[in-house]
């Protein structure tokens, strides 16, 4: 799945809305989780296990994570992953498909 910036913003807004209860016009790149939503630790951990669904990026052992303080932060950490893993997928069929063009000369 690659989705554009803006689909990565509708998808963690929609969350946001949906699990939070938070209204939309108060969602800006710029407000910050806890000072602003009024979000708790839990609601985090809720928010991110959906999002790490929704995206397929594994959160458990990523240390950038830990930096997001802002919408944006998210926004911008979820656009970067997303781009990392389209590329490793890319690679690794490209490397599957070098291998068997490989075997299939031998």
């Amino acid at each position: 799945m690659n989705l554009t910036r803006d689909e990565i913003i509708e998808a963690v807004n929609g969350a946001l809305v949906n699990e939070m209860e938070l209204d939309p016009a108060d969602l800006s790149p710029e407000k910050t989780f806890f000072d602003d939503l009024g979000l708790d630790s839990l609601d985090m951990v809720d928010l991110m296990i959906g999002l790490q669904r929704k995206f397929g990026i594994s959160l458990r052992d990523n240390e950038e994570i830990k930096q997001v303080r802002t919408l944006g932060d998210v926004y911008d950490f979820f656009e970067k992953n997303q781009a990392m893993l389209t590329a490793q997928a890319e690679a690794a069929k490209a490397a599957a498909a070098q291998a068997a063009q490989q075997e299939s000369g031998k």
